[in-house]
C-alpha cells in the first residue's frame, strides 16, 4: 500500500508540508514534536484518504 505523509502546522493549506518517505516523516515528527505528521493511504482510484494514524515526536500513534 502506498502512503504519503503531511506535516500539519496549522489549519491553512499553506501550513501543510507533504512528505513522501516514511523515514523523513518520522524525522520531521522528531524535529517538530508539537505537531503531527498525518498518514494518508492511496485509494484504488485517484487520490489519498486519511488513515487517522500519525507520527508525533517520532512515535507512531494508531487511532482505533
Amino acid at each position: 500500500m502506498d502512503f504519503i505523509y503531511a506535516l500539519v502546522f496549522g489549519s491553512e493549506l499553506e501550513d501543510i508540508i507533504i512528505i513522501i518517505s516514511k523515514e523523513d516523516a518520522i524525522k520531521q515528527s522528531i524535529n517538530y514534536p508539537n505537531h503531527r505528521v498525518e498518514i494518508f493511504s492511496k485509494t484504488n482510484s485517484i487520490g489519498y484518504t486519511p488513515t487517522c494514524n500519525y507520527y508525533q515526536n517520532g512515535e507512531f500513534i494508531q487511532n482505533s
